[in-house]
């Protein structure tokens, strides 16, 4: 075979490798629930959270609210496209921990006009069951001390991020683990 041949075959391989891995992407695209099935579909509970206000947010995204009986503890479900391919499943991936990192800077930063709110990364963890890579995060909110646990997760190629905050105190108000973990059985349709 010739050189130019070679080339040719190897470009036509990776054509047809190409053409079969969106082909993947489009059954599998075909294959998940919309945003508006998973927001029909949460439970109006989740480890003692309650359903509050849901929203599709531009990107597409599903927003989705919760908190406890008393408001000691708020929680939110995120559920938006992965840009440039599907989320991994994996929660050790580098591509969650990239998510993460972003999430953690974003809730890290003061809103504008709220200089009385600081946020400061304490430690990660993976909750490997459903799996979960969360940022533990404390501070305050004014003079009320507080802590934020952010997770990101995956399920169907889509990202699922889960926050949980509410006063420090122990013991806290709510179980933010199993928030987090139920939110993303849920958004899975499990």
């Amino acid at each position: 075979m010739t050189g130019q041949a070679l080339r040719s075959t190897a470009r036509w391989g990776a054509a047809t490798g190409m053409i079969a891995l969106a082909a993947c992407a489009a059954i599998e695209e075909a294959g998940r629930p919309s945003l508006d099935t998973i927001a029909q579909r949460m439970p109006a509970q989740l480890a003692g959270f309650m359903l509050g206000e849901t929203a599709r947010r531009p990107g597409p995204a599903l927003a989705l609210d919760y908190a406890t009986a008393n408001r000691s503890a708020v929680g939110a479900i995120l559920v938006y496209d992965a840009p440039g391919g599907a989320a991994p499943a994996d929660p050790r991936s580098p591509t969650i921990e990239r998510e993460l990192t972003s999430a953690v800077a974003e809730v890290s930063e003061a809103p504008y006009g709220r200089g009385g709110r600081r946020l400061t990364e304490r430690e990660r963890i993976t909750i490997a069951d459903p799996g979960l890579r969360c940022a533990i995060m404390t501070g305050s909110f004014g003079r009320a001390a507080v802590v934020r646990h952010v997770c990101i997760g995956a399920a169907q190629g889509r990202f699922v991020r889960v926050q949980v905050t509410m006063a420090d105190r122990n013991p806290p108000p709510a179980d933010a683990a199993a928030f987090a973990a139920a939110g993303l059985r849920a958004v899975r349709g499990g």
